[in-house]
């Protein structure tokens, strides 16, 4: 999210930034528009999962110092400078875990927005596959990241890609480069044509970047608010 200091440049900025937003998977990336609920305006970043699901942040959608749950989160998928190739939807019917809404907890920090039943933009753009992978796996795995970074604007979608840093039960750590509004982009690993997401991005430090691991509750708790866009 803009205006609050949760993602770094961590030495030599090495994002590339994404032209063809109308193309898979970059157009299944939406950049959201996010009114909290004292007014005050953010940015940040949704993937979808589904022809109606969106799955991002938990702090992009509900903000413990802005009144809690967002008044209305507007999404953009594949925003391209002024361009709108999809067209955009608002909602106000959001999702977390308690661990987010009750605690606080960087180690839950994700959620959903389901949009509503008239607004199907996953039909046009597909959506992220998503799943469990271990330590194994994920640790000489490359991981890609692309979202809308406020210093480039909150406008451009914006990608890089590296190897983790470090792993804990809840938490993937790497040196990707990312600024404030690329909250909730997705973190997906990619074997042949088949793109899985294992992570949803959160916040950064400048020992680290981080996402939120997708393990087998969240992962249940993803499927679930995918079968409510559907």
């Amino acid at each position: 999210m803009e205006a609050e200091a949760r993602e770094v440049i961590i030495g030599v900025d090495n994002r590339v930034r994404v032209f063809a937003t109308t193309t898979y998977p970059w157009r299944a990336i939406c950049s959201l528009k996010i009114t909290a609920s004292d007014n005050s305006k953010w940015i940040g970043t949704g993937w979808l999962v589904s022809p109606r699901t969106i799955i991002t942040a938990g702090h992009c959608v509900f903000m413990h110092d802005h009144g809690g749950w967002a008044k209305s989160i507007e999404v953009i998928p594949g925003l391209n400078d002024a361009a709108r190739p999809y067209g955009s939807c608002s909602s106000n019917n959001l999702r977390s875990v308690a661990g987010w809404t009750n605690s606080k907890n960087r180690d839950f920090d994700y959620g959903a927005i389901i949009l509503p039943a008239s607004c199907r933009p996953g039909d046009k753009t597909g959506y992220f596959g998503f799943g469990v992978k271990n330590d194994a796996y994920l640790m000489p795995s490359v991981l890609n990241i692309s979202g809308y970074p406020g210093d480039k604007g909150g406008n451009q979608q914006w990608f890089m890609a590296l190897k983790p840093k470090s792993l804990t039960s809840r938490v993937i750590k790497y040196d990707i480069d990312t600024m404030g509004g690329q909250s909730g982009a997705p973190v997906w690993v990619k074997v042949g044509q088949v793109r899985t997401c294992v992570g949803i991005h959160t916040n950064g430090h400048l020992s680290g970047n981080s996402a939120t691991r997708i393990v087998t509750p969240v992962f249940n708790n993803i499927q679930a608010w995918k079968n409510q866009g559907l």
